[in-house]
């Protein structure tokens, strides 16, 4: 994260070595300065793709228990991007980053669907090189209401209890990241105020 807010999102790299069409830290323009030089000819995985055409995002929700409250989500719902940023003059926090309004969705993929709108997605990208179609889901954002961005949201006590409600456990012994990352960890649904307060950043 940059002095101004603006920020730079690095893909993790991908277990299966590269193969087309998976993609390099090379072939996402802009990358490269920051992402590790040893990730130079490795595969990514760009999930989210907020910037695509049409953007996407895929998960196993039907094998990963992080990823089981998606299986609920419906067109209309907001998922909605957390990061932990590094800058050059304070420790890592935790900010909002990006959104994705849902329009569509795959569900349970487990053979190639043919060409369509999920073709730029990390899941079908790595399925399609390495003929593995494990059930994974993705999800198609409506254009007019995804968006990475432009400046990170922090995302601290103060934001995640506006969210969540104020039943958190702080505990002395772990620090307030840790706390954070420990509850995100899974894929949270959230209605009432917590939902309003984030529309009204994703949607402003």
């Amino acid at each position: 994260m940059f002095g101004d807010g603006s920020f730079v999102l690095v893909p993790i790299p991908e277990r299966n070595p590269w193969a087309p069409p998976m993609l390099r830290v090379r072939d996402v323009a802009g990358l490269a300065e920051y992402a590790p030089a040893a990730w130079s000819n490795i595969a990514i995985h760009l999930d989210p793709d907020l910037s695509a055409p049409t953007p996407t995002y895929g998960d196993n929700c039907r094998r990963a228990g992080r990823a089981f409250s998606l299986r609920r989500a419906a067109a209309g719902d907001l998922i909605v991007f957390l990061a932990r940023l590094h800058s050059e003059n304070s420790p890592p926090s935790f900010h909002l980053v990006g959104c994705l309004a849902i329009e569509d969705a795959l569900v349970d993929m487990t053979a190639d669907p043919g060409s369509g709108w999920w073709d730029c997605n990390a899941h079908v990208r790595r399925a399609r090189a390495t003929g593995r179609w494990d059930s994974f889901w993705v999800f198609k954002g409506a254009a007019e209401k995804t968006r990475r961005f432009a400046k990170a949201h922090r995302f601290a006590r103060e934001e995640a209890e506006s969210v969540f409600g104020p039943g958190w456990q702080w505990r002395a012994s772990r620090t307030e990241l840790q706390t954070i990352g420990s509850y995100t960890r899974a894929v949270r649904r959230v209605d009432g105020p917590g939902e309003e307060w984030l529309r009204t950043i994703c949607l402003s």
